[in-house]
């Protein structure tokens, strides 16, 4: 349950508590990066709200926001939310376009390279009346691009901001889904929501005193300073994650301390992978919150070698409708992968955490279902799509519940298991396959990266295909002879007829985590023979 004290207004007010403490950490590279105190983050809120309303951006106005520099993003979206405008978060792609025509922003603010893109695709063309470049000014950008708008780190010297008290049902922000299992939706986050959601967070984070946060996913940077957390942002490619230079993100974690880190799988890969590689290790680090796709345990154990020995490693289920909903530790993750309760394929997600409940949807006789969340981490609907909400939302035992599009199971013990997209169940002729029960297995093959079942054909009538992304240097031979081994004693391991190699899956630019299963069958049905090519 939220109160008043869990708002964002309540949590800025108390940055003021400690003005000198260090509240983020913006990063250029492996060494180089700027502290920025309480005080200093706040009077940037403040001066960029009076920036804005000198550019004309009014109360109820929604402004997209693309920087990717922490400091930018946190006082663009505070100073937004002072004015009470809206801010609305998502990722330069194909669909932009197309997003920004259907919430219809007036109010554009980023660095130069997405305004560019503005210009060059069309992005919020006929909606737009304020453009707002974040960084220098270089010669003919207020012609070409748009106005300036400087946010340079403030000394800290101005008063703190004040602003009325929002209610808790007024909008606060829109965020865009990754678009990795469908087309991006804009979701809705009232005051509520995000207070709900900085709750929850605060019950898997557990922040101590002497807290350290590395944030590896940009709109974090964005929650970590309200949490009282000092927050370091890494350099990190948010559109290609996996192509960062890891010592990006090494480099800062060990110069500054950090005792937690929040990044997907994708990046604790690397994480781990350059640890290993350089005989290094993270003595600093007491948690590790893993989200965006299953952690394996693999990874799990590759990090647990470069950590302490009393390191926690959680992975942490939610999705951005509702995050976060359960979290489970490493240790019990693997614990249940090789020994499950009866009926309890795929991987274990843990409990709800306190205030959030799950129930499933639609159950069959084996009480696989949809899983649906409610709770106040819960957004109450999707900006300008009455359809997708109608879809998504019901309303049930007097609360809003949230069709997650994951199929999953309840234990005896109020834990929830996953086992995959809705959108990705494999039916064949003779059989019904879900994803996750058959890749949590194959993906413990030696020499297997990661895998990922496909149905190729029409539905009904598909054939199971998995797919292997292998490991560099690894014999295919030996990697089939490993997964038929994996698959050996799994119900439906037989079915498994087919085995395509593939070099690198293609997943979701937020994460590099989620498979793209769309491409990935695409160019799977290329490479088979018959029918369903």
């Amino acid at each position: 349950m939220t109160t008043a004290q869990d708002s964002i207004h309540a949590r800025l007010t108390r940055l003021r508590e400690h003005p000198e403490a260090p509240a983020l950490v913006r990063c250029a590279g492996a060494r180089a990066s700027q502290t920025i105190t309480a005080a200093q983050l706040l009077d940037g809120c403040r001066r960029t709200a009076e920036s804005l309303r000198a550019a004309g951006v009014r109360r109820g106005d929604k402004a997209v926001i693309m920087t990717r520099d922490a400091y930018e993003l946190f006082v663009a979206v505070q100073g937004l939310a002072l004015l009470g405008a809206v801010p609305a978060l998502i990722e330069p792609r194909a669909e932009v376009r197309r997003c920004l025509d259907e919430i219809g922003p007036g109010v554009f603010i980023g660095e130069r390279l997405a305004h560019v893109g503005r210009r060059t695709l069309g992005w919020g063309r006929g909606h737009l009346h304020t453009a707002l470049v974040t960084g220098g000014r270089v010669p003919g950008q207020d012609r070409f691009l748009g106005r300036s708008l400087p946010l340079p780190v403030a000394d800290g010297s101005g008063p703190p901001p004040s602003a009325p008290v929002p209610h808790d049902e007024d909008l606060a922000m829109i965020a865009f889904t990754s678009g990795s299992t469908g087309r991006p939706k804009g979701v809705e986050y009232r005051h509520a929501t995000i207070a709900g959601q900085l709750t929850a967070l605060a019950t898997v984070l557990r922040p101590e005193p002497d807290d350290v946060l590395l944030s590896c996913f940009l709109p974090m940077a964005l929650l970590g300073p309200l949490l009282g957390l000092p927050t370091v942002a890494p350099r990190i490619n948010h559109l290609a994650p996996v192509r960062t230079p890891p010592g990006h993100i090494v480099g800062p974690l060990l110069q500054h301390g950090a005792t937690t880190v929040v990044a997907s799988p994708a990046v604790l890969r690397l994480i781990a992978g350059h640890c290993a590689r350089n005989g290094l290790t993270l003595p600093s680090v007491r948690r590790v919150l893993s989200f965006g796709a299953s952690l394996r345990p693999r990874l799990a154990d590759a990090l647990a070698k470069v950590l302490p020995p009393d390191a926690e490693i959680l992975s942490v289920y939610g999705a951005t409708e509702c995050l976060p909903v359960a979290a489970l530790a490493a240790g019990d993750l693997r614990e249940l992968g090789t020994r499950p309760p009866r009926g309890h394929a795929g991987t274990c997600l843990g409990r709800p955490l306190p205030g959030v409940e799950a129930r499933i949807l639609d159950a069959d006789a084996t009480a696989l279902g949809e899983i649906a969340v409610a709770g106040p981490v819960v957004s109450p609907a999707y900006h300008a799509r009455p359809d997708a909400t109608a879809k998504a939302k019901t309303v049930a035992d007097g609360r809003l519940w949230h069709r997650t599009g994951d199929l999953g199971r309840l234990d005896d013990q109020g834990r929830l298991w996953y086992l995959g997209r809705t959108a990705h169940l494999v039916t064949g002729e003779a059989c019904t396959l879900t994803t996750e029960d058959v890749e949590a297995a194959a993906d413990t093959a030696p020499g297997v990266r990661r895998t990922a079942l496909l149905g190729i054909g029409p539905a009904g009538q598909q054939r199971p295909v998995l797919c292997v992304e292998p490991m560099p240097g690894t014999d295919r031979d030996a990697i089939l002879h490993a997964l038929r081994t994996a698959l050996g004693d799994h119900p439906h391991g037989r079915r498994i007829g087919t085995v395509l190699f593939h070099p690198r899956f293609p997943t979701d630019i937020r994460h590099n985590s989620k498979i793209d299963r769309t491409r990935l069958a695409a160019s799977a049905a290329r490479h088979l023979p018959g029918p369903t090519r």
